[in-house]
C-alpha cells in the first residue's frame, strides 16, 4: 500500500486534497508529499475522473470513473481518430470495465 494525496481540482485550496491509502504508486511527488490520485469533474464526459497510476480493483459511486496513466495513450489514439466523440467512447468502456461482471 502506498500513502499520499488525492487531490480533487474542482475543489479549490485545501478542502480539496486530502490523505489516503491506495495500492498503487504515486503519480508524481510534490512539495507536501507524494500524490496517489488526482480527481476532476469533467464537463465533456459528464464524469468525475479518478487518475491513478496503475489499475486496481475499487468500487466507486455512480458518475466516477477510474483512468490509469496507461489508459491516457489509448484514449489520446482513439480520440485522435474519433474526435471528441472518441473520448465518450473511452470513458463509457472505463466505466463499463469497473462493473463486476460487465
Amino acid at each position: 500500500m502506498w500513502e499520499g494525496w488525492s487531490i480533487n481540482l474542482s475543489i479549490p485550496g485545501e478542502q480539496g486534497m486530502f490523505r489516503t491509502t491506495l495500492p498503487v504508486p504515486p503519480l508524481f511527488a510534490a512539495e507536501a508529499g507524494p500524490v496517489i490520485e488526482i480527481v476532476f469533474w469533467s464537463i465533456r464526459v459528464e464524469r468525475w475522473i479518478h487518475g491513478v497510476s496503475a489499475y486496481f480493483d475499487r468500487e466507486l459511486p455512480p458518475g466516477h470513473v477510474q483512468v490509469t496513466i496507461g489508459d491516457l495513450a489509448w484514449i489520446r489514439q482513439v480520440v485522435w481518430r474519433k474526435g471528441p466523440a472518441g473520448l465518450i467512447e473511452c470513458i463509457q468502456d472505463l466505466e463499463e470495465s469497473m462493473i463486476p461482471d460487465g
